[in-house]
């Protein structure tokens, strides 16, 4: 009679066919409304981003970022709650807290992402900014916007390849050919290498099997620190290589000086960069090395090393020898295991290949383009690259479903932070450099990107990867060096890259959730059962589950119950879906909690556990089908 009576309770299906229509048209009320908003905006935006671009300088980051923060400080500390004491409040007031899960995974390559109204509007509004960074700045500029769903999403470029020339001699736009020197972001392809190698080695059963977490000593017997560091040179990783944390000095024996009188500003000739980096041998770096004290203890705080990642690029070049019985050099190494798979036909480390010179971008303001690092050094900064190249990096390996190069498993264990720092903001990973994102249902992700820069030349990638977000910003300045030297702006890829995502990031977010409500919310039916799922707070919600007479959620509390006596019941608000990377299987939880741990421990004889949901279609164009097996319940989607 419940049972009969919960089914009931609901409108007839002419009712649920006028509530259904009623909805659609809600929705498209609601897009239109979103447009129409959007329009607005991309005018208000085109002059508040020519307002914001005026001051934009690539010195903002990372000095006029701590001067904010220092401000912020200074105009806010007294209006800081007051300590009470308790380091970590517990009080009915933590009712509130909520953690909201990312989309399903499973959802990242749906099409319906890349063509949402609110994408569209967003990328149309990004545009505009981007034009008006042009009118103010006639820096050479390429961006790409990538997503997991489409690959590249969103292409812009300006200003010319051959700033160091006049218009009438150079007229050539940049486009997504043109090459621009990537400086550090060589340094997230050295990390790729060694993941390449990890997978290779395991495949092949090669011993000794090479991970992040293995020692470098392992790996280049030859590396050797001073005596008094003789037991931090045993416990060096790779992962401490490269996410900074070896202890090890930033760029050794690169920039030395008598005493503080030796730097001039404006600069002079000769002047500190001149001969950056020093053309020094692998032997003559591990030399220096075993001369130099650590700066900090193994793992204890991340401090920026060139030095660490040159090191880091001679182990992985080694060890691809050692498996393969090559002797290539890192350049080759970076060719044959990571360009030439990833079709990224413009990007090269050493001396510019004639065919390619006409695609690289040579800034207006003194730079390195022609300079041609020693092998000891492209590791940590030599390479050249494009947008278009780069836009495969981050579709075909950091955001695709099915990653190239690397498994799954290893994508997701190098997009982590291994160090948070105690702003609570900003995170280093191996190699990223991140930052917090917030949604505008306050729930929290980490951006992971990765910054480079060399005299004129500044560049950024980064991913979003539970949205499958990704963008590329490269930019060769367009002033000289009387103006640089004089406080002239320029382009910014870091303000670039931030406006990106905060314009894109909370349409793709919009999108996720729709998707998740058109295709999850509703009332499931059978002979014998009764299933309703909501949308609430950013999170789907099991608010009913019935089965053959049987309440599945107050069994969750009755599972409860056995270890703790009888409480006030915990599922009787429904319970939170967390959808899993396994194309349409949910794992359920407490409303309030984030998914840790669940009813897996109980499970059928098959193995299925009591927390597992799966909600897939019945075929391509059918009803979704919600089926839960310890109750051999299989309800379809009528509403």
């Amino acid at each position: 009679m419940e049972k009969q009576a919960a089914i009931l309770d609901w409108p007839s299906q002419q009712q649920q066919h006028a509530q259904l229509q009623q909805r659609r048209r809600v929705r498209r009320r609601d897009l239109a409304l979103t447009f129409g908003w959007s329009l607005i905006g991309s005018f208000i935006g085109l002059a508040l981003a020519l307002i914001c671009f005026g001051h934009t300088d690539a010195r903002w980051s990372p000095l006029d970022r701590l001067r904010q923060l220092h401000s912020s400080f200074t105009a806010t500390r007294d209006s800081f709650p007051t300590y009470t004491g308790k380091t970590i409040p517990q009080s009915d007031a933590a009712i509130g807290w909520r953690c909201i899960p990312p989309p399903p995974p499973f959802l990242l390559d749906d099409i319906r992402i890349a063509t949402h109204p609110a994408v569209l509007a967003a990328l149309a509004n990004i545009k505009l900014a981007l034009e008006a960074n042009a009118i103010l700045h006639k820096d050479a500029v390429s961006i790409s916007i990538v997503h997991a769903s489409t690959g590249k999403l969103f292409d812009f470029h300006s200003g010319r390849v051959r700033l160091n020339e006049s218009a009438t001699a150079s007229p050539a736009p940049v486009d997504g050919d043109s090459i621009y020197r990537i400086a550090s972001i060589s340094k997230a392809f050295v990390v790729l290498e060694a993941l390449v190698l990890s997978r290779q080695a395991h495949l092949k059963g090669f011993r000794p099997e090479l991970t992040l977490d293995s020692r470098l000593k392992e790996i280049l017997p030859e590396f050797k620190l001073p005596a008094a560091f003789k037991e931090e040179e045993g416990e060096i990783t790779l992962a401490h290589l490269g996410s900074h944390r070896a202890g090890l000095p930033r760029d050794i024996g690169e920039f030395q000086i008598g005493s503080l009188n030796d730097i001039v500003y404006p600069p002079g000739t000769p002047n500190l960069l001149d001969d950056f980096p020093h053309n020094r041998t692998i032997e003559e770096l591990e030399g220096l090395v075993s001369n130099a004290d650590l700066i900090w203890q193994v793992g204890e705080s991340p401090s920026y090393s060139n030095t660490g990642f040159s090191l880091l690029g001679v182990a992985v070049s080694k060890y691809h020898n050692k498996l393969w019985k090559q002797d290539k050099n890192f350049t080759a190494i970076m060719r044959d295991d990571i360009f030439t798979p990833l079709n990224m036909s413009h990007t090269f480390t050493g001396p510019i290949p004639p065919h390619l010179r006409k695609h690289v971008t040579v800034p207006a303001a003194s730079n390195l383009v022609d300079k041609v690092f020693a092998l000891s050094h492209d590791p940590a900064g030599g390479i050249f690259s494009t947008s278009n190249d780069l836009s495969n990096l981050l579709h075909r390996v950091l955001l695709a479903a099915n990653p190239e190069l690397i498994s799954s498993a290893q994508r997701r264990t190098w997009l982590k932070s291994v160090h948070q720092f105690t702003d609570g903001i900003s995170s280093v990973g191996v190699p990223w450099e991140t930052l917090g994102a917030v949604m505008p249902d306050f729930s929290r992700y980490n951006i992971y990107s990765k910054g480079g820069g060399l005299p004129a030349q500044f560049t950024e990638i980064s991913v979003l990867p539970e949205f499958g977000l990704g963008v590329v910003a490269l930019v060769s300045i367009g002033i000289t060096d009387e103006q640089l030297h004089a406080g002239a702006n320029y382009s910014a890829p870091m303000g670039l890259l931030l406006q990106i995502y905060n314009t894109l990031a909370p349409a793709i977010w919009q999108a996720y959730n729709d998707i998740l409500v058109e295709d999850y919310v509703g009332v499931y039916l059978s002979d014998d059962g009764i299933a309703r799922i909501s949308f609430k707070e950013g999170t789907l919600v099991l608010e009913q589950l019935s089965a053959n007479g049987v309440d599945v959620l107050l069994k969750w509390d009755e599972v409860i119950w056995t270890e703790v006596g009888k409480r006030p019941r915990l599922y009787d608000v429904g319970a939170k879906l967390i959808g899993t990377a396994f194309e349409g299987q949910f794992r359920s939880t407490l409303l309030y909690q984030c998914a840790w741990t669940g009813f897996d421990a109980i499970t059928t004889k098959s193995g299925w556990g009591m927390d597992k949901i799966v909600i897939r279609r019945a075929h391509k164009n059918g009803p979704m089908v919600l089926t839960y097996e310890p109750m051999n319940a299989k309800l379809y989607k009528v509403a």
